[in-house]
């Protein structure tokens, strides 16, 4: 069991005005996503294997879920079977969209491998160490 603090979280980006944080398990990830106006969509693609949930926090946004193609806001959540195509494109112009992506399975393992560094206590312990006297 770990505990973690979202802003503590390395931030990552993938593609141009999108921008990462993922929290790790053994078996599942959960990631907050945040997309700039004019980020930069998802293509069309799957997850051979793995489910994915998202809510949708902030923004307009267009998804299209093998074809079915809706207008999401905050507060709806999408299901994405395993291997079924799908695109997220943030439609909002004048604020930043935001969503949690939850996954059945480790979907980034080369980033998980260092996920016991990221925990508040890990972090915590690093912040004291460098400042041994506070």
């Amino acid at each position: 069991m770990s505990f973690y603090n979202w802003d503590m979280l390395p931030v990552t980006n993938e593609r141009p005005g999108v921008t990462h944080r993922r929290i790790f398990g053994d078996t599942m990830q959960i990631q907050h996503l945040i997309t700039e106006p004019g980020g930069t969509p998802t293509k069309m693609h799957t997850h051979p294997g793995e489910e994915e949930i998202f809510y949708i926090q902030a923004g307009e946004w267009e998804f299209n879920l093998d074809g079915d193609i809706r207008q999401l806001s905050p507060g709806d959540v999408v299901h994405v079977k395993a291997d079924v195509p799908h695109m997220l494109q943030m439609m909002s112009t004048d604020e930043p969209g935001m969503a949690l992506e939850v996954f059945s399975s480790v979907h980034n393992p080369e980033l998980a491998k260092d996920r016991e560094l990221f925990t508040v206590d890990a972090i915590n312990a690093r912040i004291k160490e460098a400042n041994p006297e506070d």
